[in-house]
Order: C-alpha cells, then sequence, then structure tokens
C-alpha cells in the first residue's frame, strides 16, 4: 500500500506544485493510506477474514464467536489501527505488548471490535 500511496502522492504533489516532504505531502500521504487501508483491509477481511499477509500466515480475522466479519467491522477495525499509529504509537506498542504478554494474546483494537485473529 505505501508503494502505491507514495506514486498518488507523488503525482497530486508534481500537479499542485507542491513537494513531498512539506506538511501537505505528509498530511496527503497518512489520508490516502487510511482511505486505501479501509478499502484494501474491509475487502478483505469481510471477504474471507485473510489478507495477502495472513494468507501467507495461515491466520485469519473473525468475531469472537467464530462468526465472519462484514465490511464495516472490519473498516473500524483497521481505522483503530490507523488511529495508533498516528498517534505517537504508544497505543501500537501497548498492543504489541498485550499481544505478546496477555493471556488472549489480542490487540486493543481487537478488545474494542470484538475480532480474534486464528490459525487456518
Amino acid at each position: 500500500m505505501g508503494v502505491v500511496v507514495d506514486i498518488i502522492n507523488g503525482i497530486i504533489a508534481v500537479a499542485t506544485g507542491g513537494s513531498l516532504n512539506d506538511t501537505g505531502g505528509a498530511i496527503r500521504g497518512g489520508i490516502f493510506i487510511l482511505i486505501l487501508g479501509i478499502l484494501y483491509f474491509g475487502f478483505m477481511w469481510s471477504r474471507s477474514g485473510k489478507t495477502l499477509g495472513y494468507m501467507a500466515l495461515g491466520i485469519r480475522l473473525v468475531r469472537e464467536d467464530g462468526a465472519p466479519i462484514g465490511f464495516s467491522l472490519a473498516a473500524g477495525r483497521y481505522l483503530l489501527i490507523w488511529l495508533s499509529g498516528a498517534l505517537c504509537l504508544i497505543p501500537a506498542i501497548v498492543s504489541a505488548f498485550m499481544i505478546g504478554f496477555g493471556a488472549e494474546k489480542k490487540a486493543i483494537h481487537d478488545h474494542i471490535v470484538r475480532t480474534l485473529v486464528v490459525r487456518g
């Protein structure tokens, strides 16, 4: 996704006379990542519970009761992941410790939207 966002951001920067390294370029890049992420992860997780990376690792995303998730839940989960990165990475770091050392192996966003990453 980063490559696609950089290409789009570069085209817009050239067309508007801006730069990729100015504040506008950074904000534009963040917005593009958010939009593409919601579309990609929302579609993939709601379709099969798997992204390309999840397929490679042999894992999938489900609701806590094992049911598949819909697009809005998948999009909401991605939005929470994006926000954790946008907020100085502190929630992302806390989530990493929750996954690594917690009994449930769930990140903050999984607790909020009641999802679970499972094998299969």
